[in-house]
C-alpha cells in the first residue's frame, strides 16, 4: 500500500469516527468500545474508497448500516 493511500485511510478513519461520535453524542471511550465490538476502524481502512466522496451524514449512515448488519 502506498504512503498516500495509508495517509488517506488514516485521515478517513479520523474523519468518520469524529462525525460518528458527534452524530451520536458518543465519547471517544464509547466509540472505542463500539469499535472493539464491530471493528469500525478496520472496516474504514479496508475500503477507504467508499468514504472518499461521502458527506458527513453519509459516512454516519454507512457506519450505522455496518454496525447493524
Amino acid at each position: 500500500m502506498s504512503e498516500k493511500r495509508v495517509n488517506n485511510s488514516i485521515f478517513l478513519m479520523y474523519l468518520v469516527s469524529e462525525n460518528y461520535m458527534k452524530s451520536h453524542n458518543l465519547s471517544s471511550v464509547e466509540f472505542s468500545q463500539l469499535d472493539d465490538r464491530f471493528a469500525i476502524l478496520h472496516y474504514i481502512a479496508e475500503c477507504p474508497d467508499i468514504f472518499d466522496n461521502m458527506t458527513a451524514e453519509e459516512m454516519v449512515k454507512e457506519i450505522d448500516e455496518y454496525v447493524t448488519v
